[in-house]
């Protein structure tokens, strides 16, 4: 953390052994081993709520070879056979803000230094969705047929059309025109016991965004209410120097953005 720390201005080495202390239980943390060596450990906390990841830490030589994602998927397999969120905090401006959205968690809350995140877990209902996405990805389209039942129904309301059935459904994307790739920004299981994604796809020179509504029984989509908007510029009346508070940015840079 001291490369991140000090581009806040806020290193302290005895502050920080303090913060690892006050966060440490045994108990409740795990070592990172690779062919025997120790490169770096987690703090995970079993509360009554939530997992909670206290503490994440691989040693500097060893980072970027994939460890991180190892043990990442790790945590989350604890979090959804349990059925409990996960939460965590991240210091502002460190790239581990870019590594947590990728792997399903949504920022909550910040403080002064720290930015509040938080992962439901993935139900079946979620996974089933994920599934479906992924194999449209793949094009592989009897998998993505297996996701539905044969009486489904979508519903693309910004274009007006009602697709009946699943064969349908799969006949037209398979006829889209090629080109595109999608990349899935959330998966969320809703209150009412729908799934909500967003996914982004770019299919060059253009971009869209779905947000899509899947109602889901027993593993299997039972109807999607789908909603498509066109990537475009902001009006020419719409810009920094006209409004102080306002910035443009790429919406093709998107941490949470992940080809399923």
């Amino acid at each position: 953390m001291r490369e991140s720390l000090t581009q806040l201005g806020r290193y302290d080495e005895e502050r920080a052994r303090a913060r690892l202390v006050e966060g440490f239980v045994p108990a409740s943390t795990h070592h990172i081993e690779v062919q025997g060596e120790r490169v770096g450990f987690i703090v995970l906390k079993h509360l009554s709520h939530a997992l909670r990841l206290d503490h994440f830490y691989i040693d500097p030589p060893w980072q970027n070879r994939g460890i991180g994602a190892k043990v990442m998927r790790w945590v989350c397999e604890q979090a959804d056979a349990e059925l409990l969120p996960i939460e965590l905090c991240a210091l502002k401006d460190s790239d581990s803000n870019r590594f947590y959205p990728r792997w399903g968690f949504a920022k909550v809350g910040e403080g002064e230094w720290d930015n509040d995140y938080l992962r439901m877990p993935v139900t079946p209902s979620v996974r089933a969705v994920r599934q479906f996405w992924s194999a449209l990805q793949a094009r592989d389209w009897a998998a993505a047929r297996a996701c539905l039942f044969d009486d489904m129904e979508a519903v693309w309301w910004t274009s007006g059309e009602r697709l009946c059935g699943a064969d349908t459904l799969i006949d037209v994307n398979q006829h889209y025109p090629e080109g595109w790739t999608i990349q899935l920004l959330e998966v969320e299981h809703l209150q009412d016991g729908r799934v909500m994604s967003l996914a982004r796809v770019d299919h060059p020179p253009q971009r869209f965004f779905a947000t899509s509504f899947f109602r889901v029984d027993d593993g299997r989509i039972a109807g999607i209410d789908e909603y498509w908007a066109t990537v475009e510029a902001p009006p020419q009346w719409r810009t920094p120097q006209a409004f102080a508070s306002l910035s443009h940015f790429d919406p093709g840079e998107d941490p949470r953005a992940q080809i399923p």
